[in-house]
């Protein structure tokens, strides 16, 4: 059960609760190159597309909607178009009389454009602001009603208003507010057809703010439809990772009438994607949800081994543990844990190769193993079913991990037993499904079982490539957003893809800010703003800095959402217009119009003046024998 709205028609298109979730994507073509424009729109449309959005950064782009719309209409195409605004009322009255829905940014639509600094707002001076912003939407509200135009207010993380900044912080509660100003002016004129968006690159601020804006409305008795998206969310399975955690969350929460996945990608390919998603979310809305926030800000990874048949130097090498060069003189030879190691590692067999294992990870075998394991490391621990633990509560081992299927079995005894116990970790196991992973926080805190560490078992029945990983991104994200989960374990049904599971694992993780395996890599999708190649040049980025692991960095179209959006990078590349780039060291931009061909070079000239760059490894041809591709 979705979160109930009013009605928006959108053209062809309804959003409401009562109708699926409709699936839209963006242009990145010119928009006054009409031929362009027309030809992406219709392979969006034949992917699956409900909605196009078009970008009008001024009056001339807003009146080629004209020409774009009727292209598209003369060759039977009814699918409703957006246009997307950015500092240009004007182009927003104009885009109105032409398309079916505007959207335009409170950030930048009657405010000038954000400085990022402290500025000073006296009462008065806040009023007076509010009331221009008043007056100028109003006025376009006015046209949109004429024509019978739907409106998007589309608010982003990276480009609130001075005024906004100055009172919530760059912050969710800011992003809600700058919200509530234009819906509360909606309402006070009676205008009705309105979608709202909250988004941000970061999905914990996003899923956040979204949150919040809902507890808002509910307050304020709104109902309008809600579209969903993880603004640069990159490209590639990072990409689709990411945007699963953060849509994800929300749709299994029961939010959501209309989504976008944001990929440097051609813009068509971002629609399957979108609908996977929609398809394997589960949505339960609670309309008095209290959010919970837990405790657990470093979350680990259980990498399941029990599909490989041998742990050798390949599965090893793949797990991130390393021959160190020189054996331990007490010890004898140790592995070093690289920081991509798991904490732990769950397998069925059983050998020597366990004795080379870091002194710190925990290896988790079955309790029927659990003597023999013992033998080859003294770190071994039993993972037993409720019904064993309670026999056997005071089995050895470093920690005692109680898999739990159903609710039913968290009884009286149980309950008492893991009170008592300082080793025990509750393992809660299931295909994947958010509600179940969710309801079981709140029963430990109900139980008297708050500090008891909880990890996230997920066991899908089966693997489809490009479908379950987004599933289990979207059904467990949400837990370490809201820092409930101690750690996450994911078992992959069949031989074979142990590893694959692995890799998930850290994906998710990185995806919600939890953890940091890999250099991060943050950009838009571009839109008729970006005035270069966008795909090539996150791959020359990516190719140039992927080996900086403890680095994130943004490459961003334009600077319309490109400063804001990139604020907690520690580097940025922004498009700057004519085959220049500008670059940036967290929010400030220190280089201005560097050609893109001396770009990259530029990049890691001022990462390396700030001590921040590190070689990369060069592989020996033994490494790259022993090595997993």
């Amino acid at each position: 059960m979705r979160r109930h709205t009013g009605t928006v028609q959108i053209g062809t298109l309804t959003l409401s609760s009562e109708e699926p979730v409709a699936v839209q994507s963006m242009l990145n073509t010119h928009t006054l190159d009409t031929e362009a424009c027309v030809e992406q729109a219709i392979r969006i449309i034949e992917a699956g597309g409900q909605l196009v959005r078009i970008t009008a950064q001024g009056v001339k782009e807003a009146e080629n909607l004209k020409n774009i719309r009727d292209r598209l209409r003369g060759r039977g195409y009814t699918t409703p178009l957006s246009a997307d605004i950015h500092f240009t009322p004007e182009a927003a009255m104009v885009a109105a009389r032409y398309v079916e829905k505007v959207r335009i940014n409170p950030g930048n639509f009657a405010d000038k454009r954000a400085v990022f600094r402290r500025m000073e707002y006296t009462e008065e001076s806040y009023a007076e602001e509010l009331q221009q912003l008043r007056e100028k939407f109003t006025a376009f509200l006015d046209v949109c009603r004429e024509h019978r135009t739907a409106v998007r207010i589309g608010t982003n993380h990276g480009s609130l208003s001075d005024r906004i900044l100055n009172r919530y912080g760059n912050t969710p509660e800011g992003m809600a507010e700058a919200t509530l100003e234009y819906l509360r002016i909606c309402r006070d004129t009676g205008f009705r057809d309105v979608v709202i968006s909250l988004k941000s690159s970061n999905c914990r601020i996003m899923v956040t703010a979204v949150r919040l804006l809902v507890q808002a409305m509910e307050r304020e008795g709104m109902e309008y439809p809600l579209h969903l998206g993880v603004t640069e969310a990159g490209e590639g399975e990072d990409g689709r990772i990411r945007s699963a955690a953060g849509i994800g969350c929300l749709l299994n929460e029961g939010i959501g009438d209309t989504i976008r996945v944001s990929l440097t990608e051609a813009p068509e390919r971002e629609i399957p994607v979108a609908r996977l998603l929609t398809d394997v979310c589960i949505p339960r809305y609670e309309q008095h949800r209290t959010t919970v926030s837990g405790t657990q800000t470093c979350p680990f990874i259980v990498a399941d081994v029990s599909a490989e048949e041998t742990i050798d130097e390949k599965v090893t090498a793949a797990l991130d543990f390393r021959d160190p060069g020189e054996a331990d003189p007490a010890l004898g030879l140790r592995l070093s844990a690289g920081r991509k190691a798991p904490e732990m590692i769950y397998t069925e067999a059983l050998g020597p190769e366990w004795t080379k294992l870091p002194e710190e990870t925990i290896v988790v075998v079955p309790y029927a193993n659990l003597d023999v394991a013992c033998i080859y490391n003294r770190n071994a621990s039993p993972l037993m079913t409720a019904a064993t633990y309670k026999k056997h509560k005071t089995t050895a081992g470093r920690f005692r991990f109680v898999e739990l299927n159903d609710v039913a079995e968290l009884d009286a005894e149980l309950t008492a037993a893991l009170k008592q116990d300082k080793k025990a970790v509750a393992v809660l196991s299931s295909v994947p499904d958010y509600a179940r992973y969710r309801s079981w926080p709140d029963l430990l805190l109900r139980s008297g079982l708050p500090e008891l560490p909880v990890i996230i078992r997920v066991k899908p029945e089966q693997f489809e490539p490009d479908r379950t990983p987004l599933e289990i991104a979207a059904h467990t994200a949400g837990l370490f957003i809201d820092r409930l989960a101690a750690g996450l374990w994911i078992t992959f049904p069949g031989a074979g893809n142990s590893l694959t599971a692995l890799e998930l694992s850290r994906n998710i993780l990185q995806s919600v800010g939890a953890r940091r395996y890999k250099a991060e890599f943050v950009s838009c999708p571009g839109c008729g703003r970006t005035l270069y190649n966008l795909e090539e040049a996150v791959s020359r980025v990516k190719s140039a800095f992927a080996h900086l692991d403890r680095l994130k960095i943004a490459v961003m179209g334009c600077v319309v959402n490109g400063p804001g959006e990139m604020g907690d990078a520690d580097y940025g590349y922004v498009g700057a217009g004519n085959g220049k780039v500008n670059l940036y060291k967290g929010q400030q931009m220190v280089k201005t119009a560097v050609p893109e061909s001396e770009a990259v070079a530029a990049l890691e000239q001022l990462i390396r003046e700030n001590g921040e760059w590190t070689e990369r490894l060069v592989l020996t041809e033994n490494d790259i024998n022993t090595s997993v591709k």
